[in-house]
C-alpha cells in the first residue's frame, strides 16, 4: 500500500513539473512591452493572437506586441530579429540566407523569415540602397500570402512607403487606408498622418491639410507621435498657403518639449518644416541652422535627411559657402543616389 502511495505521489509530481515546463520553459516567447508572456500560440490573425499557457487561454491584440519567438525556430533567426530592431538590414538579409528552409519547417517560422527578407530590402531601397519595386513586390506578396500573420500591418505600411517613395501617391494612400483602417485608435492616427504627408509629396495641399486635421482632432492616448506629425504636416500646409508666422509658432511648440530629444523622426521633420518656413519668409540664416539640426542630429529619419541636404545645397552659396553646398551634394549623391546641381 505504502509503495502504491508512493508511486502515485512520484507520478503525481513529475505530472506536476512536466505541466510546469510546459508553460514556462518551453514553447512560444511573446514579448508585450516589459512583459514576455511563454505558451503555444493556438491561433493568429492580423488583429490578435491566442496563447495557450496551459490554463485559460489568452487573447493578445497585434498593436501590443513587440516581437514573438517560435518555439524550434532556429536561432539564425532570433540574429536576424535582433539585427532588425537595430537597423542593421544588409545583416539582416545576410543572416537569413544562412537558414535552411525545408518541409519541417514550421510555417509561422517560414513567414517570419519571409517577414524580416522582406522588411530589410524595403528598408534598405527606402534609404536608396535597393531595387524600390523588387523590394515592393517582396513586401505586397508577404500582405497577399499571409494576410492573418502579426506583422501583416507593417507590410502595408512598407508598400505603402515603397509608393510613396516611387511617387505613386494615390496608390500609397490606398494602403494607407487600410492601416486607418485597422481597429486601433493610434492606427487610425498613423494611417490617417501618412495620407496626409502623401498628399503633400503629390502639391495635393487642401486634401493633405484635411486628412491632417482628421488626425488631430482623434482622442490617442500614449505615443503621440501620429498626432505630432499631422501638426508638422499642417504646419508644411500653411507655409505652403504663404502663412508662415503661424506654422513656425506650432512648430516651435512641439521643439519645446524635452521628451521628443531622442525621436529622430518627428524632430527631423519638425526641423525641416521649420527651415522650410523660415527660407520662404526669407531668413536664409534661420532657415541653414534649422536644416542643419536634420543633417547633424537627426539624419536617422532619411525623408527629413534628404530635404534638408536639398535645401543646404540650394542656401549654402546664398550666404558665401559653396563648398559646404558642394559637400552636401556629395552626400546626398553618396548615401541616397540624389544628383542636385551647385550653384554659385
Amino acid at each position: 500500500m505504502r509503495d502504491a502511495l508512493k508511486t502515485t505521489a512520484v507520478i503525481s509530481v513529475i505530472a506536476a513539473i512536466s505541466l510546469f515546463v510546459g508553460v514556462s520553459a518551453w514553447g512560444d516567447v511573446v514579448r508585450v512591452g516589459s512583459e514576455t508572456i511563454r505558451g503555444r500560440i493556438t491561433r493568429m490573425t492580423q488583429t490578435e493572437v491566442v496563447v495557450d499557457q496551459g490554463t485559460t487561454p489568452r487573447t493578445i491584440s497585434v498593436n501590443q506586441i513587440q516581437t514573438i519567438e517560435w518555439d524550434g525556430e532556429p536561432a539564425l533567426l532570433k540574429s536576424a530579429r535582433a539585427a532588425f530592431e537595430v537597423s542593421r538590414y544588409e545583416d539582416v538579409v545576410s543572416i537569413l540566407d544562412k537558414i535552411k528552409v525545408d518541409e519541417s519547417t514550421r510555417p509561422e517560422v517560414r513567414q517570419d523569415i519571409e517577414f524580416y527578407r522582406a522588411a530589410a530590402a524595403a528598408r534598405l531601397a527606402l534609404a536608396g540602397s535597393g531595387s524600390i519595386d523588387d523590394a515592393g513586390k517582396l513586401v505586397a506578396n508577404f500582405t497577399i500570402n499571409y494576410p492573418n500573420n502579426y506583422h501583416y500591418w507593417e507590410a502595408i505600411r512598407l508598400v505603402a512607403e515603397l509608393l510613396r517613395a516611387k511617387g505613386s501617391v494615390d496608390k500609397a494612400v490606398e494602403y494607407y487606408q487600410l492601416i486607418a483602417q485597422a481597429p486601433w485608435p493610434e492606427y487610425k492616427a498613423q494611417g490617417g498622418a501618412a495620407i496626409g504627408w502623401a498628399y503633400l509629396d503629390a502639391k495635393k495641399i487642401d486634401e493633405a491639410e484635411k486628412a491632417f486635421d482628421q488626425v488631430i482632432s482623434l482622442q490617442i492616448s500614449g505615443d503621440d507621435t501620429p498626432k505630432l506629425l499631422a501638426i508638422i504636416g499642417k504646419a508644411r500646409c500653411l507655409i505652403a498657403k504663404g502663412q508662415t508666422d503661424q506654422a513656425i509658432s506650432m512648430i516651435q511648440e512641439i521643439l519645446k518639449r524635452p521628451d521628443l530629444v531622442e525621436n529622430a523622426e518627428v524632430m527631423g521633420r519638425a526641423y525641416t518644416a521649420l527651415g522650410l518656413a523660415y527660407r520662404q519668409a526669407g531668413q536664409i540664416k534661420q532657415a541653414i541652422l534649422a536644416f542643419l539640426h536634420v543633417d547633424l542630429i537627426y539624419f536617422r529619419d532619411v525623408p527629413s535627411h534628404i530635404e534638408a541636404l536639398q535645401n543646404l545645397v540650394q542656401l549654402w552659396p546664398q550666404v558665401q559657402h559653396p563648398e559646404r553646398a558642394a559637400e552636401a551634394a556629395r552626400v546626398l549623391k553618396e548615401q541616397y543616389g540624389r544628383e542636385v546641381a551647385v550653384t554659385n
